[in-house]
């Protein structure tokens, strides 16, 4: 019988085999547990109300638990290759006679949209988990290279002098604002659907508080139809997953830039590495690429589910709670294996500071430095200080034969006097003087406001990235906690890995 008297004929096996069995299989795999928990609550709400007598919830109780995903599967043609029709038909077929009140004003609509927010959320907490571990192995490469110079790039043009660890503790800063958002993502949605029924509430005086703490959720989504038609939390979600891999496919291009063979900066040991099948003097980086191409799945995945939900009209529909969800699953996996490789890559970077250093002792990265000095030594106005060191550059290049570079050893403090002289302004300056101040390494250390490349100052920013994230670790380490706590209060077993 099926379970409905409005339909005489199972699903076409078009349909069937190519969407609804697809979808049955996959709720088997990642739905069963949340739909365990969720039945188990439930039950206990009949038995609070009076609707199941002791007995009956207590059995109805040790059926759900003891439930095999193969005996639910073998209800799937009589249940419409429903989940939902299949437990329930399990359920019914072993429990007790006076439990006929069971299911008794209940809908599949709220039920479904509860399981997979509680899938979700514990998807949340997994990605946290993940982004945390790529922003432990960022601090602990950083704090070994506060004092390892390298050229700094604005517009794709050598800019002034940093350090990898300076760059590494923006890379760790981006992972942490990540793991924070998503904490505070969790906190946002987890708010309980179950006791919406279809869109517009239950009947029975079904206790919506008791339910949600039993869920593990912090409380009841207030409104009935947002608890059924709202798919926010996947957009939100989704958003969240776009903008980290965006912002990570930004490290990853430099690192990308920096390993090939213009610059050689950073390399990675063989296991990371790859070959050329017909340049033997080839050692590539495709784990580079991999992760940076994978961060472009995350965008496009988000972008598919935003579509999804377009136009659709805002009550529960099929469109909406699965279609536009049919691929959360992996952007989760894809975001995953992505924050692995990264950290991977980090975890194994070897930066080579003998071959930064030397590109950046051979540009001007100083140069504003020497402005800044005719300013505050010399009286030079600060707009008319950067006019003389430019002229002072260009005058340099101006002799020197078009295929040359010029490098900072070309710059005398001669030429610096006779710029200031052509533009009003005598200067007395020695060349010690300019030596010192075109010093790549010393533009480092002079570097003195909070935040900077000064390595005391990246030294502190390591520090306050690692509080950070020590409290979301220890937040997120709360939440799942918590989730583990109301499985096993509820089901009366001990929970596996709820996170």
């Amino acid at each position: 019988m099926l379970p409905t008297g409005r339909i005489r004929r199972p699903p076409a096996r078009l349909l069937d085999d190519a969407v609804l069995t697809q979808r049955f299989d996959w709720e088997m795999r990642t739905l069963l547990r949340h739909y365990r928990w969720i039945e188990l609550t439930q039950t206990a709400e009949y038995a609070r109300m009076g609707l199941l007598g002791h007995d009956a919830a207590e059995r109805i109780h040790r059926v759900v638990l003891d439930l095999t995903p193969e005996q639910v599967g073998a209800e799937r043609a009589a249940a419409m290759s429903d989940p939902l029709f299949a437990l329930e038909r399990c359920v019914q077929a072993r429990v007790p006679e006076g439990a006929h009140a069971w299911h008794v004003d209940r809908s599949r609509n709220d039920v479904q949209a509860c399981a997979q927010l509680m899938l979700g959320r514990e998807r949340l907490l997994e990605t946290v988990a993940a982004v945390s571990g790529l922003a432990s192995a960022t601090l602990r490469a950083a704090a070994g290279h506060t004092e390892s110079v390298m050229p700094g790039y604005t517009q794709h043009q050598t800019a002034q002098t940093m350090t990898f660890g300076f760059y590494l503790a923006a890379l760790a800063e981006a992972a942490t604002d990540a793991t924070e958002s998503l904490l505070a993502l969790f906190d946002t949605v987890n708010l309980c659907p179950l006791g919406a029924g279809a869109m517009a509430g239950l009947e029975l005086p079904w206790d919506r508080e008791r339910i949600a703490v039993a869920l593990g959720f912090d409380r009841p989504q207030p409104h009935a139809l947002t608890s059924v038609a709202s798919r926010a939390w996947v957009l939100r979600t989704a958003g969240e997953l776009s903008v980290l891999g965006t912002t990570l496919s930004r490290f990853l291009t430099d690192l990308i830039w920096w390993s090939g063979s213009s610059c050689r900066f950073v390399d990675l040991p063989d296991e990371l590495a790859g070959i050329s099948s017909a340049m033997p003097h080839k050692r590539n980086f495709p784990i580079l690429e991999r992760a940076r191409g994978m961060t472009g799945h995350l965008v496009g995945l988000s972008y598919d589910i935003m579509i999804g939900q377009r136009n659709t009209g805002y009550t529960n529909l099929v469109e909406v709670s699965k279609e536009s969800t049919r691929f959360l699953e992996d952007l989760f996996s894809t975001c995953a294996t992505m924050l692995a490789l990264f950290e991977q890559v980090v975890a194994n970077v070897r930066f080579h500071p003998e071959r930064a250093g030397r590109v950046a002792r051979g540009e001007l990265t100083a140069a504003s430095t020497v402005a800044n000095h005719l300013t505050l030594e010399h009286g030079v106005p600060a707009r008319s200080a950067q006019v003389v060191v430019g002229s002072w550059i260009s005058a340099a290049m101006e002799r020197l034969d078009p295929a040359a570079t010029l490098t900072p050893d070309l710059l005398s403090a001669p030429d610096l006097a006779a710029a200031g002289e052509r533009l009003g302004f005598p200067l007395a300056v020695e060349e010690a003087e300019v030596r010192g101040l075109l010093d790549a390494e010393a533009s480092v250390w002079r570097k003195r406001t909070g935040g900077s490349t000064g390595p005391e100052q990246v030294r502190l920013l390591l520090e306050q990235t690692g509080d950070r994230l020590a409290a979301a670790e220890r937040g997120a380490a709360e939440r799942s906690g918590w989730l583990r706590e109301a499985w096993e209060h509820t089901t009366g077993t001990k929970a596996g890995d709820l996170s």
